[in-house]
């Protein structure tokens, strides 16, 4: 029987103050449930861009990478915690390795720009037995917000029930997700009209996407260790 516990702490923190807490909580739980497993989004910013203050970065860094069981960072923030630019694949494998070197248990990518096509993203894992996976899926042309911490909730539920497959976490994971946002990209079409949909009309589905959520759907994603694909 599987009896850890999971943990996934609030994505976005604004201030330094708010996030010594959320540390401290972490630290705290840790010290009581030796099994908890802590599932840290180091929500920082995306697409180059900073939504928090720069202060927080040299913390998520020096003090949550090294407690993360796992930990889900895009592309923008994964350079930023590993000190490096990723352009390429073997780019990410290194700043995931250098995250883990520094004590996080399983690194994910949850989200990069290194497709081998232009209409591909992709989701990379590095294990903490040192697999390496990737998997691919469908680039959506519009701006989610939310779609982060989905990532990390699904994350966080599909790790409790697949103990010790991060693989295969992932895969449910971004299936859901992509369901979702396909539903979510869709709706905020027909109420557009044809035009742009704003923000309001791409609050994410996650009612409607129920179903989704309970059993991924299958043939969204192409997954496979990444020697193999």
């Amino acid at each position: 029987m599987n009896s850890a516990k999971f943990l996934s702490c609030p994505g976005y923190i604004g201030s330094k103050s708010f996030q010594e807490e959320v540390l401290k909580v972490v630290q705290e739980l840790k010290d009581i449930c030796p099994k908890l497993k802590y599932v840290c989004d180091p929500v920082m910013g995306d697409n180059g861009q900073m939504y928090v203050p720069e202060e927080l970065a040299p913390i998520y860094s020096e003090k949550f990478v090294p407690v993360a069981d796992i930990i889900t960072p895009n592309q923008f923030e994964l350079e930023i915690l590993a000190g490096m630019s990723i352009k390429t694949e073997q780019d990410a494998v290194q700043a995931m390795k250098l995250l883990q070197e520094r004590g996080a248990k399983n690194v994910v990518l949850s989200s990069g720009e290194l497709g081998r096509e232009k209409d591909v993203m992709i989701t990379m894992g590095m294990s903490e037995t040192g697999e390496v996976f990737r998997i691919e899926f469908p680039r959506l042309e519009a701006n989610f917000v939310g779609s982060g911490d989905v990532f990390a909730a699904l994350l966080l539920a599909w790790s409790k029930k697949h103990p010790g497959n991060l693989q295969l976490a992932c895969e449910k994971t971004v299936s859901s997700l992509q369901a979702i946002l396909k539903l979510t990209l869709s709706s905020a079409e027909a109420l557009a009209k044809g035009g742009t949909p704003d923000i309001g009309q791409l609050e994410l589905r996650l009612i409607q996407s129920k179903a989704e959520i309970e059993t991924p759907p299958t043939g969204i994603v192409k997954s496979g260790k990444l020697e193999d694909i």
